[in-house]
């Protein structure tokens, strides 16, 4: 992680910004990188980045996209954020 820490309230989107406090309140983190920020998941060595764009040109879209890539990570069999 190289920037500062982002709270989800400052996305100016709100369909963006419903699905990063969700993932937020999962463990993953939000930080200040690329044109907006960049979501790091909650798995022991950081297995996977999602980029968030700033101004995307369909905010419906790019939470789906952001919120599909967040289920692929590969949380632990016993961790209870893993979906059934």
């Amino acid at each position: 992680m190289v920037g500062r820490e982002l709270s989800a309230a400052d996305h100016p989107k709100k369909e963006v910004r419903a699905v990063l406090d969700r993932l937020v309140a999962q463990g993953w983190k939000l930080c200040k990188e690329g044109h907006w920020g960049r979501l790091y998941c909650p798995c022991e060595g950081r297995c996977l980045t999602i980029p968030v764009p700033g101004t995307p040109q369909n905010a419906g879209r790019a939470a789906r996209k952001i919120a599909a890539r967040a289920a692929l990570c590969p949380l632990p069999d016993g961790d209870p954020r893993r979906a059934p």
